[in-house]
């Protein structure tokens, strides 16, 4: 009776060892099956805003970094039609700052914003720290516009500084070379004047564009806007006001048109463009733009007048990443902003557009070099000949008071002299302000 008692357990023990099998095995297959079904989380969005000109060869690196992050989609914020001027991109940024939560986790900087945005911005110290990255291919001095004290707000994307276009094959035709004064310029101009119909084209809107012009036109006849380290104003020097004076004798003279007080960058691009102006005044990345027109062979690139019968500086520009204080997804925006940053994506960067890279060793590529010859040429205007707009915690402010004061002497609503004296004493009161208590 023992034996038949310890048969029957022994097989119910197999049948349930067998069911329990069984069991599992569908578990498991459930578990496979809900894993196949189960719908993935959304991916991460990161979003920055940019300029018409720069949609195309952002979405040229987005598309690799999409394939290397599938889990972080990327989505560029432009306007189609008229696109977003620097003014108008620090506007929606300003007012981001200010939500609870932000639109834009990766901020696309000027390169004098970081110390007006520093409170608003992510230390990225902590983050270059913990990946090892070496900063040392970078532009050392892009890499210190975006540091105050022991903080870095801005990782350099791309360097830019102000170069002059000029219609070599014109002036080869009459036999002259650049004019290096306003009355060499003039009479350069009234010589070609069969040839073209206006002279010489700039970026004189009310907006960043016509500071930056300015600054080089300062920097040529001797004068300064704001000394960082002291802030000291010296917009009502001689200088400057012959800086202001000058640029309104362009117009006056009939070296540049009227309209040119209306113009932003594509403006006075696409007129150079048709073929019937000899110079102008830009940025590196118009050169692809001439290179696919008509132009192609025609045009060279120098730095931009100084006025003063001696070589010109280059106002610098370019733009690079920070993090926003209110960012919803600081971790992916850091992975952005290291993908973006990377020599390989720089070189991606610049191949599909013109733009500067911001890491010296690119302007040496030889694929870069065999498609924009000019870039050696550019790293040298960039360390030897260039100017830097005032790094002060005020530059928006004191931007906005000099463009009024530049916009109503070209519009002949003030005098040089008056507007320059009531820019001065603009920029001092922003600067020291008054106490309530004085």
């Amino acid at each position: 009776m023992v034996d038949g008692i310890n048969v029957r357990s022994k097989s119910l023990t197999k049948r349930w060892f067998k069911l329990l099998i069984l069991a599992i095995a569908a578990q498991v297959l459930c578990l496979v099956l809900w894993g196949v079904t189960w719908p993935k989380p959304p991916a991460t969005e990161l979003s920055f805003v940019v300029p018409q000109d720069e949609v195309q060869p952002w979405e040229t690196v987005i598309t690799g970094f999409e394939k290397k992050y599938p889990n972080i989609r990327i989505h560029l914020v432009t306007d189609l039609e008229i696109g977003y001027t620097t003014d108008q991109r620090k506007a929606i940024y300003t007012a981001d700052f200010q939500a609870s939560v932000a639109q834009y986790d990766l901020v696309y900087m000027d390169i004098v914003w970081p110390l007006q945005f520093a409170e608003h911005l992510r230390d990225l110290t902590p983050y270059v720290q913990k990946d090892h990255l070496d900063l040392s291919d970078f532009l050392a001095s892009d890499v210190a516009a975006g540091q105050l004290d022991s903080s870095l707000y801005r990782l350099p994307m791309r360097a830019d500084v102000g170069v002059l276009y000029y219609r070599q094959d014109l002036l080869k035709q009459a036999g002259m070379t650049l004019p290096q004064t306003l009355d060499e310029l003039s009479q350069a101009v009234d010589t070609l004047k069969s040839s073209i119909n206006t002279g010489y084209l700039w970026q004189g809107s009310r907006y960043e564009g016509l500071i930056a012009n300015f600054a080089e036109v300062m920097d040529g006849l001797g004068a300064q806007w704001i000394e960082p380290e002291t802030d000291n104003v010296g917009l009502d020097t001689p200088q400057a006001i012959a800086s202001a004076n000058l640029l309104k004798q362009l117009i006056q003279q009939r070296i540049s048109p009227d309209e040119v007080i209306t113009y932003t960058e594509k403006d006075g691009l696409q007129r150079f463009l048709e073929g019937q102006t000899v110079f102008l005044r830009g940025w590196p990345y118009f050169w692809e733009e001439i290179q696919q027109s008509d132009l192609a062979g025609k045009v060279a690139i120098a730095l931009p007048f100084a006025f003063n019968n001696t070589p010109g500086i280059g106002c610098r520009g370019g733009w690079g990443f920070g993090i926003a204080q209110n960012a919803a997804h600081p971790t992916e925006a850091w992975t952005a902003i290291k993908y973006f940053t990377s020599a390989a994506a720089q070189k991606q960067f610049v191949l599909a557009s013109g733009f500067l890279p911001s890491r010296a060793s690119l302007f040496q590529d030889p694929e870069i070099v065999a498609k924009y010859p000019q870039m050696p040429q550019l790293l040298g205007y960039l360390e030897n000949s260039s100017t830097f707009r005032p790094f002060i915690k005020e530059y928006g402010a004191a931007s906005e008071i000099l463009q009024t004061a530049l916009g109503d002497v070209l519009s002949g609503q003030q005098s040089a002299e008056t507007a320059m004296k009531w820019a001065q004493a603009e920029t001092e009161k922003l600067l020291r302000p008054v106490s309530q208590g004085d």
